[in-house]
């Protein structure tokens, strides 16, 4: 059953905490007479009543009366955007001018299996059956009150299937998406939106997993709601995404002008910025938002404009990095999307284009960057890595040991296993899940789990967990000559030889060239200066590679390590 529309809607608030939580609201709130309870949120400390609106006065000083009750406010308005149905569209036409124009294209498909990023939409709702978008879950309508949030006019569904297209694959994103989409009703277009139903979705969605909220609507009253449920949202690692609006003004606007939210405006073709465009100091990026083709209702289609379709192009891109490097925060992902903006107007951020048009191809390249970083500093410091030691006996003989100590190791092998046993036996003392045992792809630029059912591939590095102190004992096939390819940028690559070597001496009579080698000191439990190829002192390439060990290069082009039997 819908809720009556009354008049008035007061927002009824507790105080903060001092956990910076919200004090309880009562169970059951004993309230005056004339009011109606509607909605209530434990989780940002607030209820809404409605009330008639010549007694709105009277009534809120009844309120503040009550002991829990710490402020009032009238509930804010919001108003979604708005699609034209054009039954001569049939398809929503992946090859638009704006996904061309933020480079989408140019981006590789997103890797299946890794991570499901999960981007809740905040709107309209969304039409459930229509077959081109992506993998939708359903969140709830907060106008119905229940959990059926079915889009009645197309301006949600639109907003899902162009996150559902940038974020996933453009092609056939409902069997192929790299994520799902939560959505949430908070009302209709041209029907104004309470704030009050923004910040029970937002909260909504954040308790259920959403690590991304793209907010399609906007309004020009504050909400204390509506900022109690961001900074929820926020502090819970979310990455929140609202269009700037579209009264082509530089007055205030909300949620977008919250600092804890990415603002879009929108561009047209020319890369000026588009004549409905809201623009200010808020504005952080802008993306394509004219003649947008898209899904719309009963399994039709709609072109359409607005900041909403540019601010969902956003949260589609920001999806897709989740969904490939699950271990940046939203803070990392905001940052990247700022500092590869391709920059318009003036050098530097301004208030009409912020830092500038959502560059997908670079914000994926800066992502893979930054993840590689945190992934060379987490290796380096506290991780409790351990020297693999080893004992190659007499010199002639293929029976090596190697010891794993407790915490993480970096492995690799010179040469075939003899017994061709697969990591599962090899490591069968230690804990052999796949979780516990990565290897570096540097052609997809990923880690990926190594399959403990195959045997190590010589000289490629693997990252090996170890609960506890534990021997390994290798039988090697060193009469059989190896290979290992390597690829611009940096690999995990394992050494050739079964005794030490110069960097210098690693590709030796190769065309390939290398940079950098960085190498874990297991003694100082971090790595050691740089070896530059060429350099001298410190960062010598004279210095010597441990066998049995894998380390980072960086190379310049492609390359071979070749381990020959004579070695």
């Amino acid at each position: 059953m819908a809720e009556q529309s009354l008049d008035v809607r007061l927002v009824v608030y507790s105080a903060q905490n001092e956990s910076g939580g919200y004090e309880p609201v009562p169970p059951e709130v004993i309230l005056p007479d004339n009011i109606t309870y509607s909605l209530r949120c434990p989780e940002l400390g607030f209820i809404t009543v409605d009330t008639d609106p010549n007694k709105t006065e009277y009534i809120t000083n009844e309120l503040l009366n009550l002991p829990w009750v710490d402020e009032i406010e009238r509930d804010a308005l919001r108003i979604s955007g708005t699609v034209q149905y054009d039954e001569k569209i049939t398809n929503n036409s992946p090859d638009q001018w704006a996904y061309s124009r933020i480079g989408i294209h140019n981006v590789r498909k997103p890797t299946q299996n890794l991570s499901i990023c999960t981007i809740a939409v905040i709107d309209t709702g969304a039409d459930f059956d229509h077959p081109d978008i992506g993998k939708l879950i359903r969140g709830y309508d907060w106008v119905e009150q229940d959990s059926r949030p079915e889009d009645i006019d197309g301006h949600g569904t639109a907003l899902s299937d162009i996150v559902s297209q940038i974020g996933g694959f453009i092609s056939s994103p409902a069997n192929n998406s790299a994520l799902s989409i939560i959505a949430e009703r908070i009302g209709a277009t041209n029907v104004s939106l309470p704030a009050s139903h923004s910040a029970l979705a937002i909260t909504h969605a954040t308790d259920a997993g959403a690590g991304i909220i793209l907010m399609g609507y906007g309004g020009t009253e504050p909400s204390l709601a509506e900022e109690r449920a961001i900074t929820y949202a926020k502090e819970k690692g979310v990455l929140l995404i609202a269009p700037a609006g579209n009264e082509d003004s530089n007055t205030v606007h909300y949620p977008s002008d919250n600092f804890n939210v990415i603002s879009v405006g929108s561009v047209a073709k020319t890369d000026g910025l588009s004549y409905f465009s809201n623009y200010g100091i808020y504005t952080e990026l802008v993306a394509p938002g004219e003649d947008l083709i898209s899904a719309c209702t009963k399994n039709g289609y709609c072109m359409s404009s607005g900041t909403s379709f540019a601010a969902a192009q956003v949260a589609g891109v920001a999806g897709r990095i989740k969904n490939e490097y699950p271990g940046l925060t939203a803070d990392e992902i905001r940052s990247i999307l700022q500092t590869t903006a391709t920059d318009l107007g003036r050098t530097g951020r301004d208030i009409y284009y912020g830092y500038g048009l959502l560059n997908a191809p670079d914000a994926m390249k800066a992502a893979e960057e930054l993840r590689l970083q945190k992934t060379l500093k987490e290796f380096s410091s506290g991780n409790n890595f351990f020297e693999m030691k080893r004992n190659l006996g007499q010199k002639n003989s293929t029976l090596y040991d190697l010891t794993l100590n407790k915490g993480w190791n970096f492995v690799s092998i010179p040469a075939p296993l003899r017994s061709q046993k697969t990591c599962r036996d090899l490591f069968s003392k230690v804990n052999t899940d796949s979780h516990t045992i990565w290897t570096y792809r540097g052609v997809n630029s990923e880690w990926m789990p190594h399959n403990p059912d195959i045997s190590p591939v010589p000289m490629e590095g693997i990252l090996v967990f170890s609960d506890k102190l534990v021997s390994v004992p290798l039988v090697l096939e060193t009469n059989r000559n190896s290979s290992k390819g390597v690829s611009p940028g940096w690999n995990l690559i394992g050494l050739p030889s079964i005794t030490e070597i110069s960097a210098c001496d690693l590709l030796t009579g190769s065309n390939s060239t290398w940079v950098s080698i960085l190498q874990f000191n297991g003694t100082r439990q971090q790595y050691d200066p740089a070896i530059i190829s060429g350099a001298q002192g410190t960062f010598a390439d004279t210095r010597k590679i441990q066998p049995f060990s894998s380390f980072w290069i960086y190379m310049e082009t492609n390359g071979t390590f070749i381990r020959s039997s004579a070695s």
